[in-house]
């Protein structure tokens, strides 16, 4: 018993580490992505600088010159060198700041800033990648890969070690913005975080010098010797540099240098060698757009694609694309690291390696023509290698199969991302509808998802307003006879990506800008049009709700708002009803007393909805005259079984009507649950029962059919 006891232990410990190991690595991933995320602004800068000083077509040269000087492609390569010239440390300190923000999150507790994290990440990457003489492109994408190992592994260190060392608590007093306490403490952890990156690289460079580098070099003298074929070498030559960009390791320029220095590279002048890497070859006719012949992921996206985000970046791609530089996408998807378009980021340029390949030594496609340099563009560098149309073809051709090769992987990525988009979004509209949300401020300016949502939906619903995404819909209310007595008015907005959105998460967003007055001004002016309308085809007897939030209260225009749109459809004010909500506590000010009295000048109804779920319901009923207050369906749907809330609403009941108040109850769905409500002293029902909400093109009908079944006219 006891060893097996001990066998499971073992057991039980062994799968904690591996679910902690997996824990981890995704944070990782997570961490990397969401960092080439973050530096994407910087990367469409370097490519685009990139790609204007590149272009070396003669008319365009001489018209830069005229333009911006002669010095003008220095002046691009400049911004290139200051953006992603930069890419590797910026993106060791990126993910590394990342990196140890998730771990915070994930421990639920804040131990290391991250901006010294980041700074101890660039110290790091600079110990690893510089050498003497010294080269500018070693702080570039050309050290993707030291850049991700040093970003992990510095926040990994930090955070571990962190919690190794002693803290120094005589300094818990001295405060500023970053405690004394915590750099002090954060010191000792960066000294001990540089020395073991640096002991951990001269370690792997003593290892490569003295074993794994003779090793290869042996093995490299011995492929040398068996006289390789050029076609393996090719296929050889693409796949290498595949796998390569898959990790951060820029391909291209690893194997050229490697295998120049080697002697396999064929001569620039030679379209194509027998025995040797055809280099010029590939460039042309197998890297179409870049690394991963991304053509194929271009055209894709762009004509196929049902994601926004990803067909936007593939419309940024197509210049650099068109110049083979896919900077834009290796970092921007980002499909370095990326599981899920490895197989077709590897597939699709093998493929075009094999097309082009049979084009020219078994269907006989010449290449009799200039060598061209990597950054022509397709069809111009097969059209000028194969002196003719030909070479055209067989690059379409293999446009069209890396464009089918991506297409299952692409959709597959694009329903992953609308998943975790969804999620992503969902759970943030679930807080942005809480009750905390509710009754405090600060939503916008919140640094997590939320905030980032909320300012999503303020953004998003600005553009919309004005157009079909942005609705009115009107429930109908019914008094116990029957009779249509009123219709509230209630938004409706439709995402162009998410679908419909909870009207409560929008006005409590909205709350805290200048939304709010922009939302309440549109719908007043929209209730009093379709309101005009009906009452020109003789329907009346009945009023309209519009909710008024308790912030538009504070504003000096709002009473102007609502007389202007009530005065261009000729409604009068007997045909509104303003309905208060208590989403945010109306405010005990001057305006606040002053907007109430002239509303009620102006002979409107004010109404009070959600009577009782809120902490303000009895000061309105003290600070002004109620015409009706409406329950919440957190009282009435329960009330069948709930006596709680039927002494609750048999209480507002007696209350209101000792005040000469309706009592309109919301949220009924059943005739018994309405005939219990209309037993404890409601006066109005709306709800299901009757009808959801609906359209004003529908209100109409609905009214006549409700009239001829009530076989009375609806009251005055």
């Amino acid at each position: 018993m006891a060893q097996g006891s001990i066998g499971v232990g073992r057991r039980d410990g062994t799968a904690v580490w591996r679910q902690s190991l997996q824990q981890r690595v995704h944070l990782w991933l997570q961490a990397i992505r969401e960092a080439y995320v973050a530096l994407l602004p910087l990367t469409v800068l370097g490519v685009m600088a990139n790609t204007v000083a590149q272009i070396s077509y003669s008319p365009y040269v001489q018209w830069m010159a005229v333009q911006w000087g002669p010095d003008w492609q220095a002046s691009a390569m400049r911004v290139f060198y200051a953006t992603m010239g930069l890419m590797g440390l910026m993106a060791a300190m990126v993910i590394a700041a990342r990196t140890t923000a998730l771990s915070q999150a994930h421990d639920r507790r804040v131990e290391r800033s991250t901006i010294t994290v980041a700074a101890v990440a660039a110290s790091a990457f600079l110990l690893v990648v510089l050498r003497e003489p010294f080269d500018f492109q070693v702080l570039g994408y050309a050290s993707a890969f030291q850049s991700i190992l040093v970003g992990v592994a510095v926040a990994e260190l930090m955070r571990l070690l962190g919690r190794w060392l002693p803290n120094h608590t005589s300094m818990g007093g001295v405060d500023g913005g970053i405690s004394l306490q915590s750099a002090l403490h954060m010191t000792g952890t960066a000294a001990l975080t540089l020395l073991l990156v640096w002991l951990a690289h001269g370690l792997w460079q003593v290892l490569f010098d003295g074993v794994l580098g003779p090793l290869l070099g042996q093995l490299w003298q011995w492929f040398l010797g068996q006289q390789p074929n050029g076609d393996v070498l090719n296929f050889g030559t693409v796949l290498l540099n595949q796998l390569l960009w898959m990790v951060g390791i820029n391909g291209g320029q690893y194997l050229y240098a490697v295998s120049s220095a080697s002697g396999l590279v064929a001569p620039a002048d030679v379209l194509y060698s027998y025995h040797l890497i055809s280099l010029t070859f590939l460039n042309a006719f197998v890297h179409n757009g870049g690394a991963g012949a991304t053509w194929g992921l271009v055209i894709y996206c762009i004509t196929q694609g049902k994601d926004p985000s990803l067909r936007r970046l593939a419309w940024y791609s197509v210049i650099p694309a068109m110049l083979n530089m896919n900077e834009l996408l290796l970092f921007g998807i980002p499909l370095v690291l990326s599981r899920t378009l490895l197989l077709p980021f590897i597939a699709a340029p093998l493929l075009n390696c094999l097309i082009a390949t049979l084009a020219y030594t078994v269907f006989g496609m010449p290449l009799n023509g200039q060598p061209v340099i990597w950054s022509t563009p397709v069809f111009i560098s097969g059209y000028v290698m194969a002196g003719g149309w030909s070479g055209v073809g067989v690059q379409a051709l293999c446009l069209l199969c890396s464009t089918l090769v991506y297409a299952p992987f692409v959709r597959q990525l694009e329903n992953a991302r609308l998943q975790r988009n969804q999620e992503y979004f969902k759970s943030a509209l679930d807080v942005l509808m809480s009750p905390e949300v509710e009754a405090h401020a600060g939503t916008l300016d919140r640094a997590d998802s939320v905030g980032e949502v909320a300012r999503c939906l303020v953004r998003d619903f600005r553009a919309d307003i004005g157009s079909p995404r942005v609705t009115l819909a009107y429930q109908p209310q019914h008094d116990a006879q029957g009779r249509v007595v009123g219709l509230e008015s209630l938004l409706r907005w439709t995402h162009a990506s998410h679908g419909p959105v909870p009207t409560a998460a929008l006005i409590n967003v909205a709350e805290e800008c200048d939304l709010i007055h922009h939302i309440g001004a549109w719908v007043v002016q929209r209730v009093c049009e379709d309101l005009a309308v009906w009452q020109k085809a003789g329907l009346t007897g009945f009023t309209v709700s519009v909710n008024m939030s308790p912030v538009q209260l504070q504003s000096t225009t709002w009473v102007q708002t609502v007389a202007d749109a009530m005065r261009a459809h000729g409604i009068q004010s007997k045909d509104i009803d303003i309905e208060i909500t208590e989403g945010r506590t109306i405010a005990n000010t001057a305006q606040a007393d002053k907007t109430l009295a002239e509303l009620q000048a102006m002979g409107l109804s004010l109404s009070m909805d959600d009577f009782g779920m809120g902490c303000t319901s009895l000061l309105y009923m003290h600070r002004f005259k109620v015409h009706a207050i409406k329950l919440d369906g957190v009282l009435t749907r329960q009330v069948l079984h709930n006596p709680v809330d039927q002494d609750i609403i048999r209480c507002v009941c007696r209350l209101g009507h000792s005040q000469g108040v309706y009592v309109v109850a919301e949220f009924v769905e059943q005739a018994a649950q309405r005939d219990m409500l209309q037993a404890l002293g409601c006066d109005f029902f709306q709800g299901w029962l009757y009808s959801p909400a609906m359209p004003a093109n529908k209100i109409p009908a609905y009214l006549d059919a409700w009239h001829k079944s009530t076989q009375a006219p609806a009251p005055n």
